[in-house]
């Protein structure tokens, strides 16, 4: 009998034993599974900006590692001051249809406790609780126990979510922070479609924007240049005495008139091109030309400003260069912007390289790094005194990418700059912009 008693003590204790690691098992599996269902939603938010998808993966990992048969999500719509459904999983159209057709606001019974308390709220017995249209609707469907987790993000309401089950009773606590877990998820991927479209609203809107704009310049400047080139036309005649000899005074007098005149011309002419390039309608004029010519023609353009400014002036050009193919106009544009005293062109590997170098008092590498944006002028300081709106190199660069080139600076404050570009030789097509 002892013996017995003794096998019979140790058939118990491996049955218990049994029975623990067969419930540590399921546990083990249940937590493998919220944690592999979890990583999935996880996936799902920050993998895709389709709520849709999103809430409705949500969802259907909500119901099934909670045990329950049917569940939604409901977002919030702060100017109608009602949520709205969402996504479901395990329900019928039917239902669908009068969760739908039911205006659910902040007043509801079965909403106001959830978001007084901030955490999820159980029914474990719908027939138990208040009558209500809700509960009536979830009853005809054959659902006995509810649990609705809100969906916050500070004090913002965002939403919430709920699932239901058909046998009523408690959830168990564990049940409870998976809801809570997923209500957080669903807050997240709300929010991040909400800031998407925003954001995407906002670019849409920036963007027509920045396109008067630049309609705008594009039309004032054209205006503008007209009745100035009239001005600058009978200064012209009056300086060259079509309307009478005038004295040495007014001669001055019309010959400043003049430059400044052409000055403001020029400025005109530079937010006209920027206005045009942002609206898309500056067009490249494809034809073949000689690096030659366009270096004598700065040469001859700006060799006489130098003069007086009592500054050398050298230009190097490489012999034997090939012709090349594109907008000349626009590349003589772009050395006249870049030219300081010296200009230094040469061909390799199918590709013109263009440098203009001088001995000025350089530019330091914060000011580098603006120096290609609209508006801006290096060492702002100093550049004001020699006037400009700090279009120039904005233009130059323009006009170098949509040729398929690349321009740039190298430079030391007090050791003078160099300012380059390369660009294909022969040049098919435009470049558009970025």
């Amino acid at each position: 009998m002892t013996t017995f008693a003794d096998q019979a003590v140790i058939a118990v204790e491996n049955a218990r034993l049994f029975d623990e690691v067969q419930a540590r098992t399921r546990e083990l599996s249940q937590s493998v599974g919220e944690l592999r269902a979890l990583g999935e939603v996880s996936q799902a938010v920050n993998s895709t900006l389709d709520l849709e998808t999103v809430l409705s993966t949500i969802v259907a990992k909500a119901v099934q590692l909670s045990g329950t048969e049917a569940g939604a999500i409901y977002g919030y719509d702060e100017q109608a001051r009602e949520f709205r459904l969402r996504a479901t999983y395990g329900m019928d159209q039917e239902l669908i249809d009068a969760l739908t057709q039911r205006h659910i606001d902040l007043d509801d019974p079965n909403v106001a406790e959830v978001f007084a308390q901030r955490e999820p709220v159980q029914v474990a017995d719908l027939r138990e609780e208040s009558a209500s249209e809700l509960n009536e609707i979830a009853l005809r469907a054959g659902y006995r126990a509810r649990m609705v987790a809100p969906l916050l993000r500070g004090e913002d309401i965002v939403g919430m979510l709920a699932v239901r089950r058909r046998t009523p009773g408690e959830f168990a606590k564990n049940t409870v922070d998976i809801i809570k877990t997923f209500a957080a998820q669903s807050a997240l991927a709300i929010l991040n479609a909400r800031l998407f479209h925003e954001i995407e609203d906002k670019s849409r809107q920036l963007e027509e924007a920045s396109q008067h704009k630049s309609q705008f310049l594009a039309n004032m400047s054209h205006e503008l240049r007209t009745p100035l080139n009239a001005i600058l036309g009978y200064t012209e005649l009056m300086a060259d005495g079509a309307y009478g000899e005038p004295s040495e005074k007014m001669l001055g007098i019309l010959q400043r008139l003049e430059a400044n005149g052409k000055h403001l011309l020029g400025l005109i002419n530079d937010v006209l091109d920027l206005s045009k390039i942002e609206a898309g309608q500056l067009v490249l004029e494809l034809s073949d030309y000689s690096i030659q010519d366009i270096a004598q023609t700065v040469r001859s353009t700006l060799e006489p400003l130098a003069a007086d400014k009592k500054l050398g002036f050298k230009v190097e050009v490489a012999p034997q260069l090939p012709s090349g193919r594109g907008d000349g106009r626009r590349l003589t544009q772009v050395l006249i912007n870049l030219v300081g005293n010296a200009i230094k062109s040469e061909a390799n590997n199918g590709a013109f390289h263009v440098s203009v170098r001088d001995t000025g008092p350089g530019i330091s590498a914060a000011d580098q790094a603006k120096l290609f944006q609209e508006f801006q002028q290096a060492d702002n300081a100093i550049t004001r005194k020699k006037g400009g709106t700090g279009l120039g190199l904005a233009i130059s660069k323009r006009i170098i990418e949509m040729h398929g080139g690349r321009i740039w600076v190298e430079s030391q404050p007090g050791k003078g700059s160099t300012f380059a570009f390369t660009l294909p030789v022969i040049v098919k097509r435009q470049v558009e912009a970025a």
